[in-house]
């Protein structure tokens, strides 16, 4: 890893994206002291900085650090669970968890590798108490771990108790992390914490004003456990005697108080209608799309368009290895454009500034702009079509980052 402090470095490459406004060809990017100092053509910040080390990647395009909006690092894919409905794999993954826990630092650890060397620059990453942050901070990546908490097993087994143990759980996580590394709670989902747990965990997260994460409307046995209670998670974890509440998952949602600009809502694919979406829309939650995860696990389609229409923040996510293919959320991405018809700029968008959006970053990271991180990926290819960038998308899905830079770190660099 190359220290960037007291430095000024030039990155050049055939093309540059920076996402907020349009591609530059020979472009360039200044970085100093971790920051972006300047942007623009190679020519003009070469003579501005004459004793800046430069950087050259001749036939790539730099383009600025994948966000992933919801991730898990502690699976690996050899192990997982066969897809088929959600109940099925979620028993499976279940099963699998004590002998999953006894290589969380292996797995851990190369599903960060996996994403870095992948071009991501900044995560939201999920898991049991926090499980996963040690190697979240060791990876090079800026981001924030989403402490889960489940109810029945955490501090007295009250509601009350459940929260103040997850809460301090959290500030203790926090302690001596690395800069741009923090904890936060994750209320798992609306199957596995109860109402009052849940409403109580995020009406103190929104006092101490940090951000909440949440499984939400993901699969059809979600929907019919809030709505009926009935179906293959009713008793997935103990007694949930709390369902059959009338409402589809996304009201019930509002109705406790869990949804908030504050909150990032993972997957939304079922049972998320128009009333559903002009809820989400008037709360001001953002949302991780997560396509293949969705339709491994017999989920629906998120209506990420009609979504995005409506004002609602969408980002991506990879979820993880034990319900989809990779960590890498260019991928992802390039799903979720073939599947909903996007174009390249949209699709580069979501991967990038529309998920640093999402998680409430986007001032620090998401875009190439003078001022914020000097977070990007170097892509091999030198787009030349009608749409580069689909093409710069399609070659990061397919072969990954020639290199990554955090904070004007490389933490990757394939030799």
């Amino acid at each position: 890893m190359d220290s960037a402090v007291g430095k000024r470095s030039i990155f050049t490459a055939d093309f540059l994206f920076p996402v907020s406004s349009g591609a530059v060809r020979d472009g360039a990017v200044l970085v100093k002291d971790g920051r972006i100092a300047s942007v623009g053509k190679f020519s003009e910040v070469r003579e501005a900085n004459p004793d800046a080390e430069v950087r050259e990647f001749s036939g790539c395009a730099i383009l600025p650090g994948a966000v992933n909006t919801h991730a898990h690092l502690s699976f690996r894919r050899e192990d997982g669970p066969e897809y088929g409905s959600f109940s099925e794999w979620l028993l499976g993954l279940i099963e699998r968890l004590e002998e999953n826990d006894k290589r969380l630092a292996e797995n851990a650890t190369d599903g960060a590798r996996e994403a870095v060397e992948a071009g991501t620059t900044f995560m939201a990453e999920s898991s049991p108490y926090g499980g996963c942050l040690p190697y979240l901070a060791r990876s090079g990546m800026a981001g924030t771990c989403f402490a889960e908490f489940f109810p029945h097993e955490s501090g007295d087994g009250t509601p009350e108790g459940a929260v103040e143990f997850i809460m301090g759980k959290v500030s203790e996580l926090g302690e001596g992390l690395p800069p741009r590394v923090d904890a936060r709670v994750s209320v798992h989902s609306p199957y596995t914490v109860d109402p009052e747990s849940a409403r109580l965990a995020a009406r103190r997260t929104r006092e101490a004003g940090e951000r909440l994460a949440i499984h939400l409307s993901e699969s059809p046995e979600e929907y019919d456990f809030v709505t009926e209670g009935t179906g293959g998670l009713a008793d997935i974890f103990s007694s949930n005697s709390w369902g059959a509440t009338g409402k589809t998952p996304v009201k019930y949602g509002d109705g406790i108080g869990l949804l908030a600009p504050e909150t990032i809502a993972a997957h939304l694919a079922t049972g998320v209608g128009e009333e559903e979406i002009e809820i989400l829309a008037r709360s001001g939650v953002a949302a991780a799309h997560c396509p293949r995860s969705n339709e491994n696990l017999g989920c629906d389609v998120s209506p990420v368009p009609a979504m995005m229409r409506a004002g609602i923040r969408v980002g991506m996510g990879t979820d993880g290895l034990w319900s989809s293919q990779s960590l890498n959320l260019f991928e992802e991405t390039m799903v979720a454009v073939k599947l909903h018809n996007f174009d390249g700029e949209t699709g580069l968008r979501l991967a990038t500034l529309e998920g640093a959006r999402a998680l409430g970053v986007e001032d620090e990271t998401g875009s190439i702009e003078a001022g914020k991180y000097a977070d990007f990926a170097v892509v091999e290819v030198p787009p030349s079509g009608s749409d580069t960038e689909r093409e710069v998308l399609e070659a990061a899905a397919e072969n990954g980052a020639v290199a990554t830079v955090v904070g004007g770190d490389i933490v990757h660099e394939r030799l």
